[in-house]
Parts: structure tokens; C-alpha cells; sequence
């Protein structure tokens, strides 16, 4: 994948979340004044916004992890977090275990093994061969995405925190909150039109610089150790 194939594939996919946003906010709003806005009909757009912004930036990160992917690059050729990334499957595995406690101290004890061997192998296959990252693993929103997910994410691939604004930060901890509690039933009181515009603007202009920093982090190959 070429930066111009690349460029495309996040603009294609930014284009048809922010076409469908911005025609149901029509749909649900275009032709009301904003000081009547109907409740039900902000939450509905704060959900599908918050889908959306999940979305892309899932596929986003997909699309940077698939151009390091395709480099074939050894593990001495990437930053450690990068490398570390293709290991998020064995962490996990390592911190959680696997079993119920109904099962004997003996079978418990014998997994926990068998999952560190599995880790080391991992480690030897991919200290022997080209690195290839499970972006499944690599960049899971956790289906809570905001900002420590997004800043976890950007250290994982070896991208700079910095070139993502932190005035992003802010609105996408709103869009989460906000889709939480709709979805726990915990918010059903009306949302301020002017904090949910000034949120939904901003949300956008994140998907927008966030094509601009993957674009520019494979560009740079910001996935590299520095030589």
C-alpha cells in the first residue's frame, strides 16, 4: 500500500461516517429551532456519533498496523512499544489466565505454564522472522473509546502523543460519557444544545486530524527505532 492508496482508504472511510452523521442530525434536527431540540433525537445522534468516532479510529489505527505489517520489518527495526504490540494477545494471557476457580490448583498451576512457554515462543518467532502485529489485538477500543484508549494506542504504535491534540480530549470523554449513560440509563435529561454542537464539531475535526497523523506517521515511518 502506497501513501496516496493509503491516504484514500482513510479518506473513503472518514467521508461516508461523516455523510451519514450529518444526515441524521439533518434528518432529526435540521428543520427545528435548537432550543426545541427533541431529547430522544440528540441522544440518538450522540450514539451514532460515538459509533462513528469508535469506528474510524479503529479502522484508522487498522490501516497504520497493516502499512508496518507489510514493511516486514524485525523486531530490531521498530520502536519497543511497537514490538511489545505484537504481544498484546500473550500479555493478556499472562495477566488473565485462563480456567474458572472450579478447577483443580493442579490444572490452574499447569495452564499458567503452558501459557508462559506459549509466550516465549511467540517471542522466539517473532525475533526470528518478520514482525507482524494482530491489529484485533493492537488497537482494541475495549468498546469504550476516549482519551486513555486513545493515548495508549498512540504509545503502542509509536506514534507521539503530542501529534494529536489534547483539545480533543475533552470532547471525546464527553461522546463517551454521554454514550454510557444513555446506554445505562442513567441520561435521559436534556443535553445543552450549544455543549453538544461545540462537542460534535470538535469530534469531527479529531476524525480529520487523526487521517492527517496516520498519514504522516506511515509517511515518516514513525514505527521505526531511531537511528
Amino acid at each position: 500500500m502506497n501513501i496516496s492508496e493509503l491516504r484514500s482508504q482513510l479518506e473513503e472511510d472518514l467521508a461516508w461516517r461523516l455523510d451519514e452523521l450529518r444526515h441524521l442530525r439533518n434528518s432529526l434536527l435540521g428543520s427545528i429551532d435548537r432550543d426545541n431540540w427533541p431529547v430522544a433525537a440528540v441522544r440518538a445522534i450522540l450514539v451514532m456519533q460515538y459509533a462513528h468516532l469508535e469506528g474510524f479510529t479503529r479502522q484508522a489505527f487498522s490501516v497504520y498496523v497493516s502499512a508496518i505489517n507489510e514493511r516486514q520489518l524485525v523486531a530490531n527495526d521498530v520502536q519497543a512499544s511497537v514490538f511489545a504490540s505484537a504481544l498484546v494477545a500473550e500479555f493478556d494471557a499472562l495477566r488473565l489466565g485462563s480456567g474458572g476457580d472450579q478447577e483443580s490448583d493442579e490444572g490452574r498451576l499447569t495452564r499458567r505454564a503452558k501459557t508462559q512457554v506459549e509466550f516465549v515462543e511467540k517471542l522466539r518467532r517473532l525475533n526470528e522472522g518478520p514482525l507482524v502485529i494482530d491489529a484485533s489485538s493492537a488497537v482494541s477500543m475495549e468498546m469504550n473509546f476516549g482519551r486513555d484508549v486513545l493515548r495508549r494506542t498512540l504509545f503502542r504504535l509509536g506514534i507521539p502523543e503530542d501529534a494529536v491534540s489534547k483539545e480533543y480530549y475533552n470532547s471525546l470523554e464527553f461522546v463517551r460519557t454521554m454514550r454510557n449513560d444513555i446506554a445505562h440509563g442513567t441520561r435521559k435529561n436534556r443535553i445543552e444544545p450549544g455543549l453538544f454542537e461545540a462537542h460534535r464539531a470538535k469530534c469531527e475535526a479529531f476524525m480529520n486530524d487523526l487521517a492527517r497523523v496516520i498519514t504522516s506517521a506511515v509517511t515518516n515511518e514513525w514505527f521505526r527505532c531511531a537511528s
